[in-house]
């Protein structure tokens, strides 16, 4: 049975948004899922992990998360530690998220054929696996026989009975006990190796819930339907919480259940410049949690190749970087001081726009629409914007024009119709044409539109302290303006039943005056008691006030410190007003002085 499904428009935005509301959309992740992922086939032993933890702390550059491949593994038997290279998880991973860090480990859906290996005995026993057309359960091997500690024959859990995805979403039990935090599902298009087509047979047979079907049939749903049970279990499993699964293969509809990365790609330019379109394909596919491995799986980068990889990763929704077994280190330290530098300071960057990053996710779960967006989906009437693969939105607001061939000093940016604003800055730009920008290697063109706000924290180590901090509020000149924040604890389910919390901007900018507005909330939920900052491009102004009344300037240096209300003007001539956020509407005034060309 084929059913077709015409979806009108007009605009590519309708598109997308009305076959995400056929296929279902995005749940809101957790925060620190938005944050740096560093990983490696494979991280081990316990030393090599704590090492690398270590020096993300030491050396003050912000991560969340430290991911396992599969040599934690017993013999690559899911569910399984290696006693020898990981004695005692539970205490690694107790010691990990003591530092902020969050442990997430890969999990392959191909159990071993061993009698007394417990999900071999129970998927058995509950007759979990599929079968060949003679209806002995098919067996394959996963990993070829030179693999270290090779597992020999594996069977393959039928994810088309629900009563089989209730078994193996039970079976993570064991790694949440002891504080994995994430599941990484990979080799589940399934893989098998061996084969001609480096899959199972298409003959061999699934229940289907009683309406046999072969994998022909099944093939293209198989890693979705893995990473369903894997999603429904972990929610099972811990109801209050937010599931984090990653996964590699899916179908439509998979971003209901996990994050999709590509897969393996290679450290080379054309897979950085490549990884632009395949991640807008998959956002216009409904799939908005994605991102590839930051620097590339196979062979090594250079170490300006890595740093532009890191600068663009900054705006893949999953931000990880990753390599394969035997290459040289690629973490952010990996290459001299200078480019550990600017590698840390784009990992911050990240963690400075993550209020700005979870909005715009919060807006992909509840219209469909993707994080990182081809900028036809922002201006389906230019014409000049169909054609781009090398520039990218992020959100409405953002423009991203990543460096991607080496030894650059400059690059062509096009910008659509209106006026945008450079982020690093505040020059502006007349859009509707292309425009030539000096570059260095310690940044990528990063433009906003005019009016737009940019919303921001303090950089912190890890998303865990985040609680408190300041909310900063970038104004960006040059036309009126408004957005809608949206915030909540960004790690339960109470998001689902209303517990966050909006409020709206706006700003009207005149030769004399601009005038923030900040409206009243809209729901229950309040962050911890912060600061509101907000920055706006005003030269030296001769008053500001707050509800009315005027406030005093201060040093800059002191801004922070002030029991009250204040402002103050930096070296850029950006006007910093700091006031408390007791989430009451009010209205900012900064008078005097022209906006800043």
């Amino acid at each position: 049975e084929l059913n077709y499904y015409f979806i009108n428009g007009p605009t590519p935005a309708d598109v997308v948004s009305r076959y995400t509301s056929l296929t279902g959309r995005m749940p809101m992740p957790p925060r620190w899922a938005l944050g740096y992922h560093q990983c490696r086939y494979s991280y081990y032993p316990e030393s090599t992990v704590r090492f690398v933890a270590q020096n993300f702390r030491a050396r003050h550059i912000p991560a969340d998360v430290i991911w396992l491949d599969i040599h934690y593994q017993d013999g690559y038997k899911p569910f399984t530690w290696d006693a020898e290279r990981f004695p005692d998880p539970a205490r690694l991973v107790g010691d990990l998220r003591a530092q902020g860090f969050r442990l997430v480990t890969i999990l392959d859906a191909h159990p071993k054929k061993e009698i007394g290996y417990e999900p071999y005995d129970t998927g058995l026993a509950g007759d979990h696996f599929v079968k060949k057309p003679d209806g002995s359960i098919y067996e394959a091997p996963v990993w070829p026989a030179r693999a270290e500690r090779n597992p020999g024959p594996s069977v393959f859990p039928d994810f088309t009975r629900a009563a089989t995805r209730t078994w193996w979403g039970s079976l993570y039990a064991r790694l949440l006990d002891i504080g994995v935090a994430g599941i990484w599902n990979d080799m589940n298009e399934p893989a098998v190796f061996d084969t001609p087509t480096g899959t199972m047979p298409l003959d061999v047979r699934f229940d289907n819930e009683g309406s046999a079907t072969s994998h022909a049939a099944v093939h293209n749903v198989y890693g979705q339907l893995a990473s369903r049970s894997t999603y429904e279990g972990l929610q099972r499993l811990r109801p209050d919480s937010r599931p984090f699964v990653l996964t590699r293969a899916t179908y439509a509809g998979g971003q209901r259940y996990a994050a999709v990365w590509a897969g393996d790609n290679v450290s080379e330019w054309s897979h950085l410049r490549g990884s632009i379109p395949l991640l807008l394909g998959m956002g216009l596919s409904g799939l908005p949690f994605v991102g590839v491995d930051i620097g590339g799986f196979a062979e090594a980068p250079t170490a300006e190749l890595y740093t532009r990889w890191l600068q663009l990763g900054v705006f893949y929704p999953f931000m990880r970087t990753h390599t394969t077994f035997g290459t040289p280190d690629q973490d952010p330290w990996s290459y001299g001081t200078e480019h550990e530098a600017m590698n840390r300071r784009a990992i911050e960057l990240r963690y400075e726009l993550l209020p700005h990053i979870y909005n715009v996710m919060h807006d992909a779960s509840v219209s469909g629409l993707p994080a990182l967006r081809p900028l036809m989906l922002e201006f389906p009437n230019d014409p000049a914007t169909y054609g781009l693969d090398d520039e990218v939105m992020f959100g409405r607001d953002l423009l991203i024009a990543p460096v991607l061939w080496p030894h650059a000093s400059e690059r062509s940016v096009y910008l659509p119709p209106g006026t945008w604003v450079d982020f690093w800055t505040g020059a502006r730009f007349t859009g509707g044409t292309r425009h030539r920008v000096p570059v260095t290697l310690r940044s990528i063109p990063i433009f906003a539109r005019a009016g737009a706000f940019v919303f921001e924290h303090p950089v912190v180590q890890h998303t865990g302290e985040l609680r408190g901090q300041a909310l900063r509020v970038m104004v960006m000149p040059g036309a009126d303006g408004e957005a809608t924040l949206y915030e909540d604890d960004g790690e339960t389910r109470a998001y689902a039943q209303g517990m966050s919390v909006t409020r709206v901007f706006r700003h009207q900018t005149t030769a004399d005056t601009a005038t923030i507005a900040i409206g009243a909330p809209t729901g229950p939920f309040r962050p911890a008691g912060r600061d509101l900052w907000l920055l706006v491009r005003r030269g030296s102004p001769s008053r500001v006030t707050v509800g009315g009344a005027a406030v005093p300037r201060v040093g800059l240096a002191d801004l922070a410190t002030q029991k009250s209300a204040a402002w103050a003007v930096d070296e850029a001539g950006v006007v910093n007003v700091r006031l408390h956020d007791d989430f009451a509407a009010t209205q900012v005034s900064i008078e005097g002085a022209a906006p800043r060309p």
